[in-house]
């Protein structure tokens, strides 16, 4: 089973000066709890409305004058659609990832949580006959 079989094809980016507030605007919109930051150089990390709601309201910021980059999880790593499930396993389990990006040619086409390799391989050990 590949990555392009799990992710969600649902996946939002928002740039690295984007601010709280627009950020959080397009999750609401999107109905999603997570966002891909990039840069001109690429993938430079992920928000998700967790980040959002401990560093940046609890600090007191002001949503629409704070940015995204402020508050991010710094995370370059990514992974293509063709990647085995397995290989992704470990990246998410090994680095503690909660979501990664799927990415191909440069574009952003997906994104993979920890929920998604978690309910495969619970699938995958269920489905196995002992």
């Amino acid at each position: 089973m590949d990555v392009s079989e799990l992710m969600s094809a649902d996946a939002h980016s928002v740039g690295i000066e984007t601010s709280i507030a627009d950020a959080a605007q397009l999750m609401k919109d999107s109905g999603v709890s997570c966002l891909v930051v990039l840069s001109a150089e690429g993938v430079k990390g992920i928000i998700t409305d967790r980040d959002m709601a401990l560093g940046c309201l609890i600090n007191g910021h002001i949503a629409s004058e704070c940015r995204v980059a402020e508050h991010m999880t710094a995370q370059t790593q990514t992974v293509s659609p063709d990647l085995h499930f397995g290989d992704a396993s470990i990246l998410i389990i090994d680095q503690d990832f909660d979501n990664l990006p799927v990415i191909q040619n440069d574009t952003l086409v997906g994104i993979l949580s920890s929920d998604d390799i978690f309910q495969a391989i619970d699938r995958e050990m269920t489905s196995s006959p002992v």
